[in-house]
């Protein structure tokens, strides 16, 4: 078993273990390496000042570049991967387009976010040479939705995004040569990855049985997915990491397949993986998925973790709940297999999980069904929730046939609304039967007063998306428009 973990730097191979491994990226690069072009401002994932591009290497060869949060991510979940920072964009003394742009166009000023915008625009610029595609000034704010500036101010930014030469624009794979790190990794013996550190140790398996072992042999043991969430909560002192179980090592739980009448997603499948996979079988659920958070954040997030966050105002679980999907749960005993609405049981974050089992996958059932999804933010990106809503459905002759609703924000869990579905199960779509349905909800839901809205704003906001998605489907069945709202 190994107890270090391998990989490249700027086209520079780097072995470490012990305590290095338990080091944020970001740390690592400024305090071990001395490369301070990456910063750190909110180390929460949020600003992007510490964007990284990333390589990994699945299948016997290097996959597409990425951008990460390094501030979030871990040296361990580094093993066989290429990591490029601001500084290793450049060739020589000639700066990469990207950068002469950012010059020319005068897109910085004090300087702090601007190494996050290059390693953000410097992917879109690779991303446009292997795709075919010219960078116009909504592919610049795709891109860079996961970086903010406070002081250059964001018009000359996104100008130098639509202004770098790509004919200048080097492939990064071939500019560090992907063919001499890809036979660097290969050489490499799969096998698991053991670490330990002054009071901490991670475990990289790479088969599903010796994770099972692991997590059975310690309920304890922290289980590290994309760490966007357990990386925030670690920075901000919130928790201490002693026992972490990985499972990117596993190849397996990566894959987004479809096999029948279903599509698996692996525990370690992003969030940015499954926006572009899922984007024809369900594509309500693909554009949701487009301002569920930056691209960083969705690179390295799995649909896996934000279940299990268990959140009540997590993005993707109210869509989980009304597509009935399968939760996949492995243990010493063997797989079982439990529909999302048993395993979300009522209560603040209570899942019908035993101690020595985790989960290793979802199956989302196909069908002719329709979807709505709604989310409401203070921020149209990169915000949390105030308010989510689902609704699958199915009309006939202009009665609903089958309907199933999922509200968030608005209890100790996302809700399964079944009493509203009770009532709305075989009636005609009418402005009626929603303006009923939304002066029932006081009594169906229970949210409550935060940072992100009231009690009765969240009520409201409820409400008034039974009022909208009745007006949506109106105009979808040719009825019009009713300009509705309580």
């Amino acid at each position: 078993m190994r107890t270090t973990v391998v990989f490249f730097l700027n086209g520079k191979r780097h072995e470490v273990g012990s305590d290095q491994a338990f080091q944020t990226v970001s740390d690592f690069l400024r305090y071990e390496r001395g490369l301070t072009g990456t910063k750190v401002v909110c180390a929460e994932g949020d600003c992007g000042a510490c964007t990284v591009l990333v390589s990994r290497f699945r299948a016997g060869k290097l996959q597409p570049y990425q951008s990460i949060n390094s501030c979030i991510a871990y040296v361990y979940s580094l093993h066989r991967t290429h990591l490029i920072t601001v500084e290793g964009l450049k060739r020589g003394q000639e700066l990469h387009p990207v950068q002469a742009a950012m010059v020319e166009r005068q897109g910085s000023q004090c300087g702090y976010c601007t190494p996050g915008f290059v390693c953000s625009m410097a992917l879109l610029a690779e991303d446009a040479k292997r795709e075919g595609f010219r960078p116009d000034e909504k592919k610049v704010r795709n891109y860079t939705t996961g970086n903010l500036c406070r002081c250059t101010g964001y018009a000359p930014i996104l100008e130098a995004g639509v202004a770098m030469d790509l004919d200048r624009v080097q492939a990064l794979s071939s500019f560090y040569g992907d063919d001499r790190i890809e036979a660097e990794f290969s050489a490499i013996r799969v096998e698991g990855i053991r670490i330990r550190g002054e009071g901490k140790e991670v475990f990289l398996p790479i088969d599903l049985t010796e994770a099972v072992q692991e997590r059975a042999s310690d309920p304890t043991v922290r289980l590290s997915a994309g760490t966007t969430d357990l990386g925030v909560v670690s920075n901000k002192g919130k928790l201490k990491l002693t026992r972490l179980l990985s499972l990117q090592e596993v190849e397996s739980l990566h894959l987004i397949k479809k096999t029948g009448n279903r599509i698996r997603v692996g525990a370690r499948a992003s969030l940015h993986q499954l926006e572009r996979s899922l984007a024809d079988e369900f594509p309500e659920f693909s554009r949701m998925l487009r301002i569920f958070a930056s691209p960083q954040i969705k690179n390295s997030a799995t649909l896996v973790g934000n279940l299990m966050n268990a959140s009540p105002i997590a993005d993707t679980i109210p869509f989980l709940r009304v597509a009935e999907v399968l939760v996949l749960i492995a243990s010493p005993q063997g797989e079982r297999r439990v529909g999302i609405n048993d395993f979300i049981l009522p209560g603040y974050k209570k899942l019908d999980l035993r101690s020595d089992e985790l989960v290793v996958g979802i199956e989302i059932p196909l069908s002719d069904h329709r979807y709505k999804l709604y989310k409401v933010s203070n921020r149209k990106d990169l915000d949390i929730s105030a308010v989510t809503f689902a609704a699958r459905y199915r009309l006939k002759d202009g009665a609903f046939e089958s309907f199933s609703l999922a509200l968030g924000g608005v209890g100790a869990s996302v809700l399964r609304m079944g009493g509203i579905e009770a009532q709305v199960l075989g009636k005609p779509l009418s402005l009626n039967l929603f303006r009923a349905l939304a002066n029932t909800l006081p009594g169906e839901i229970t949210p409550i007063t935060d940072v992100r809205g009231s009690a009765g704003y969240r009520l409201r906001v409820a409400q008034n998306l039974l009022l909208k998605f009745h007006d949506d489907l109106a105009v979808e069945e040719g009825l019009g428009i009713n300009e509705a709202s309580l």
